[in-house]
């Protein structure tokens, strides 16, 4: 009995020296590494959320947002319970200018409190949704501000004290994207869901019969880090492009897990913003990482009729072996396939400044 709870251990080896633990070695304190097969099959086609409808008067643009519960087909062969804000899982893309004076009337038709914080937007803390303006079910919360700040993506999501990574995770997410002027000005791919488009990575775990499993499964150091990787939702997605340039808005929506995105033909792309905005002048790279909450835009070019597979690598994690494969730190997963069009509309070069 005794050697067969040692070879269950599963490679876990502790050093005692006078009754004291001084050293562990561990091989296997969580599942295998989820890897993506470089033979991903992708099957479905990328959803891409709405724009948030809106009422505008002049400067003055009101959203109305009510956040409930729903059935998703999240690719399980069943509908998986979720939460979601104007639907059944995540919300609309809203979109105001610089200078705007936004209004937006948020309705819980939840059975829990919840708040709704604008990520990366600068306004007033009492308009900021923290875990202080709890919006109780079957209420309404009507922050109100005015947008001052430059052309940026930003994002939207529960903050509540002890529940803000659950309500995240059931679908409690969407984009905020800001214009101005002078990025209006400039020429880079700015078509909405054509040439322009929001990608909200998440990844999850799934109980047999199909449900969102929300308790991490083997130890983590982080937190709950899935297997399988939804974009907008959907699994396995591809996008068919029709331009020779596309810009991607890359949001990690996901509760604790690191990406490091690249393409599978490590092609060089253009980083031409991040969480505060456009950058000076764009960064050729080959990998982008994102932690929780942070945004990119990238912009790629495409050929007519290629195919290429935004992908998420090992990410550098810096924390030693240990620490980084307990948070994901040896995981790759394939995330997009774009699927260039035989014939593709002319793109701009991205501009240097």
């Amino acid at each position: 009995m005794r050697r067969r709870l040692i070879r269950a251990a599963l490679g876990i080896v502790v050093v005692m020296v006078g009754g004291g633990v001084v050293a562990m070695t561990v091989t296997a304190l969580r599942p295998p590494a989820p890897q993506a097969p470089s033979t991903t099959v992708f099957t479905r086609e990328l959803a891409i959320p709405p724009l948030a409808s809106a009422r505008r008067s002049g400067d003055h643009v009101t959203f109305d947002l009510r956040l409930r519960s729903g059935r998703t087909d999240l690719g399980q062969k069943v509908r998986t319970a979720t939460w979601g804000i104007n639907g059944d899982y995540l919300g609309p893309t809203l979109r105001a200018r610089r200078g705007d004076r936004v209004s937006v009337n948020v309705t819980n038709s939840l059975t829990e409190t919840t708040t709704l914080h604008w990520y990366g937007m600068h306004l007033p803390a009492r308009m900021d949704g923290g875990p202080h303006q709890m919006i109780q079910p079957g209420t309404t919360w009507s922050p109100r501000w005015t947008v001052d700040q430059p052309a940026a993506t930003l994002w939207y999501h529960p903050h509540l004290d002890g529940r803000t990574a659950q309500q995240v995770y059931r679908g409690l997410v969407g984009m905020f994207i800001i214009d101005d002027p002078a990025a209006d000005a400039l020429p880079l791919p700015h078509t909405y869901g054509r040439d322009d488009l929001p990608l909200i990575v998440q990844d999850k775990l799934f109980t047999p019969d199909g449900q969102l499993d929300e308790h991490p499964r083997g130890i983590s150091n982080t937190g709950l880090l899935g297997d399988t990787i939804l974009v907008n939702g959907t699994l396995a997605p591809y996008r068919t492009v029709t331009t020779r340039a596309v810009r991607l808005r890359l949001l990690n929506a996901s509760n604790a897990r690191v990406y490091n995105f690249g393409f599978a033909d490590d092609r060089t792309f253009a980083l031409i913003g991040t969480d505060g905005g456009l950058l000076p002048a764009p960064a050729p790279l080959t990998r982008i990482q994102l932690a929780p909450a942070e945004r990119a835009e990238i912009v790629v070019r495409l050929r007519p009729g290629e195919r290429t597979v935004l992908r998420s690598y090992p990410p550098d994690l810096g924390a030693g072996f240990l620490a980084d494969r307990l948070a994901g730190g040896d995981d790759t997963f394939d995330v997009l396939q774009l699927r260039a069009a035989d014939h593709l509309d002319p793109s701009a070069d991205v501009p240097a400044h």
